[in-house]
C-alpha cells in the first residue's frame, strides 16, 4: 500500500517537508535506491508444474533381431530368375515344388514363394528370392538379410 501525496495550498513549509521525507522513506524501503539486488535478497526459485524432467543416464535402447526356434535360419538375397514368374525362390535345403514361408528376421515381415531349382547361388547367400518376393519383406538395398524359412 502506497501513501497518497496530497498537495495543499498551505503556507506551512514544515508540513510539506515532513510529508516528502515520509514518502522517501516508504519508497526506499520498497526498492533500495542503489538499484542492485544483493545475493542475500534474491528470491527463492519458483518451480512451475509440469512433467518431471527426463533423467539422462547416457544409455539408449537398442533393437536386436528376434531369433526363431523353428525353421531354417538363412541369409537371403534376390534375383529376377531370368524373368521367371514373381512367386518363386530357391532354397537348396527345402524340397522342390513346396510353398515356403519366408520371414525377415530384422522386421518380422512374412511372404510366401514356391521353391524351384537354380544352378547358381550368389556368394554369401543361402537362399535366393525373386526380386518381387524380396521386395515384399525388405528393401533391395538391405540385401542380404537374415530370414527364417519354413514349409
Amino acid at each position: 500500500m502506497l501513501p497518497i501525496l496530497r498537495s495543499c495550498g498551505g503556507a506551512n513549509s514544515s508540513e510539506s517537508a515532513t510529508t516528502a521525507t515520509t514518502i522517501d522513506t516508504v519508497f526506499n524501503t520498497i526498492a533500495p535506491s542503489s538499484g542492485v539486488v544483493s545475493d542475500e535478497e534474491s528470491p527463492a526459485p519458483i518451480i512451475l508444474s509440469g512433467p518431471a524432467p527426463i533423467v539422462q543416464d547416457g544409455s539408449a535402447q537398442i533393437a536386436y533381431p528376434s531369433t526363431e526356434t523353428s525353421g531354417l535360419q538363412l541369409i537371403a538375397s534376390f534375383s529376377n530368375f531370368d524373368n521367371a514368374p514373381d512367386v518363386i525362390c530357391f532354397v537348396p535345403a527345402a524340397p522342390f515344388g513346396v510353398s515356403l514361408t519366408i520371414k525377415n528376421i530384422n522386421n518380422g515381415r512374412t511372404t510366401t514363394c514356391t521353391n524351384v531349382y537354380r544352378a547358381t547361388m550368389p556368394a554369401g547367400a543361402t537362399a535366393l528370392l525373386h526380386t518381387k518376393v524380396f521386395e515384399r519383406i525388405s528393401n533391395l538395398v538391405d540385401a542380404p538379410i537374415p530370414v527364417n524359412v519354413s514349409w
